[in-house]
């Protein structure tokens, strides 16, 4: 039998220093979640009237029922670079408040323990709204920019 080779844990390398690494080991229990996510997005998939998925997986396949893709789904091998693990749209991390102890940012997009820090991106919502984000946080960074833009200059500006 032959032996497997160990992998390393993932890495992510900073562009601006070969110095800086983040690298993030995938448990068990983490690479378990994987699977039931891909289970809950088949169904949600199928449920919302998709004919067909196609689960994040390099030997998954096509799936044309929700049936299949559980089958599918609980047979593959759940391991690090076979399964694809990533992130989209990921907001909430300064979410906005006009309540310093139920949010990060004000509703100015300043933050609320850092002096002099603003906030323009997608982590001032909550949570991920469920969809493309671009059209809100070019909405609400729009309205943070120009309030921005005129307390540091005393000018009224509009952006859009």
């Amino acid at each position: 039998m032959a032996r497997r080779r160990r992998l390393r844990p993932p890495c992510v390398k900073s562009w601006y220093s070969a110095s800086l690494r983040l690298r993030y080991p995938l448990t068990p229990y983490l690479l378990e979640g994987a699977r039931r996510a891909m289970l809950v997005m088949a169904e949600i998939q199928f449920v919302a009237g998709t004919k067909s998925v196609f689960p994040l997986h390099e030997q998954a396949r096509l799936c044309s029922t929700l049936e299949d893709a559980r089958r599918l789904i609980q047979s593959l091998p759940i391991e690090p670079y076979l399964t694809k693990i990533l992130s989209a749209h990921v907001m909430g991390s300064c979410g906005l408040s006009a309540d310093e102890r139920k949010g990060v940012s004000r509703p100015d997009g300043l933050h609320w323990q850092l002096e002099n820090l603003s906030v323009h991106d997608g982590s001032l919502f909550p949570t991920g709204i469920g969809a493309n984000p671009q059209l809100s946080i070019y909405g609400i960074v729009n309205r943070i920019t120009q309030g921005l833009i005129q307390r540091l200059t005393g000018h009224e500006v509009a952006l859009a």
